[in-house]
């Protein structure tokens, strides 16, 4: 059967100088049904597609992220450290490392629409608050308004363990707002705001922290919680006061062999 996609905005978030978009394009049978029969339908999944309207403000995409751009709207890209030539790069590198603050940095700015590849996650929209939002590796989409995007070294379980240089994530610091992807819908999401509280996590299920909160990898004794996801008996921990956008339905959407653990 051929199906025709119709495209519909599901949410929007709006920033100073620019308005998020989430357009999710659903498959419909190309022909009617055929009067007086049963005509049982097996429709494609829905396909997801972030739309960013700038109205001089800026913006900044993953990248591969980018589809289309329409308007007068500027790129420019720079390497944070270091001078030019293969030497000025590794100095960067290490520097990003040490610091926390991202390599390369693609800035979109001017007034226009930019649309991104589409894709089968969902997509999940977030506002900063002058604050810092530490983000998990890979769910990171896009964001606009007065926003850096750094990178974040999560030494996590290695410092539990006494090893290894820890996972670098992407960190967004300011005031804007800005997109994730989760296998998880938007609806299925908690964002706890927590207040001199702890929090403990069996299994990689939390998506973004806002900085304000202290992250640590703790061991547990082993069958005390969950089932074990971690696979050693380690649980993340958040400590102190901010928010944290928590996916409690994520091992229901993977397969057993797919079901998250604990990072590095």
């Amino acid at each position: 059967m051929e199906f025709i996609w119709k495209a519909r905005t599901v949410r929007e978030i709006g920033g100073e100088g620019a308005r998020l978009e989430v357009v999710e394009h659903t498959a419909h049978p190309a022909e009617a049904p055929l009067e007086g029969y049963l005509q049982p339908v097996t429709r494609p999944a829905p396909w997801r597609q972030l739309t960013l309207h700038l109205g001089g403000g800026t913006a900044v995409l993953e990248p591969g992220a980018l589809q289309s751009l329409r308007g007068e709207i500027e790129l420019s890209a720079s390497v944070a450290g270091g001078g030019g030539g293969l030497g000025g790069l590794l100095r960067g590198a290490v520097t990003a490392a040490a610091t926390g603050e991202g390599l390369y940095k693609t800035v979109y700015r001017g007034a226009g629409v930019i649309h991104t590849e589409p894709t089968r996650l969902h997509l999940l929209l977030g506002e900063l608050r002058g604050e810092e939002v530490i983000v998990d590796d890979g769910a990171f989409v896009a964001c606009v308004g007065d926003v850096t995007v750094g990178r974040h070294v999560n030494r996590g379980l290695s410092a539990a363990l006494g090893s290894g240089e820890g996972r670098v994530q992407p960190k967004l610091s300011g005031t804007g707002v800005f997109a994730l992807q989760s296998p998880v819908h938007p609806d299925e999401f908690q964002v706890l705001d927590l207040r001199d509280e702890t929090l403990k996590v069996d299994g990689n299920l939390v998506v973004a922290y806002t900085g304000g909160l202290t992250f640590s990898v703790e061991k547990s004794a082993r069958g005390l919680l969950g089932s074990g996801r971690t696979g050693e008996g380690y649980v993340q921990v958040y400590r102190g006061s901010g928010r944290v956008w928590f996916a409690p339905t994520l091992p229901l959407r993977l397969p057993p062999a797919l079901t998250p653990t604990l990072g590095a």
